[in-house]
């Protein structure tokens, strides 16, 4: 996920098991802040979508994208 709130991203991995590899980092779009929420990293895109899949309910994400790091 992404977004220009860093709380939106925060409430988030609050909500996340304590396992899970999530991480944030913050980028810039439009002049603004942009926050992206990360889920691991994996060897191939569909290897990326498949653990997407897989995200844990409790974090509240009705929908996830892959995208590679260079795009960041």
């Amino acid at each position: 996920m992404a977004g220009n709130l860093e709380q939106t991203i925060l409430n988030v991995i609050a909500r996340a098991p304590a396992d899970e590899q999530l991480s944030y980092t913050l980028g810039e779009r439009n002049g603004q802040p942009w926050f992206m929420l990360v889920y691991g990293q994996y060897p191939t895109r569909e290897a990326a979508r498949s653990a997407a899949n897989r995200l844990p309910d409790s974090l509240g994400l009705s929908d996830s994208w892959v995208r590679a790091f260079e795009s960041f």
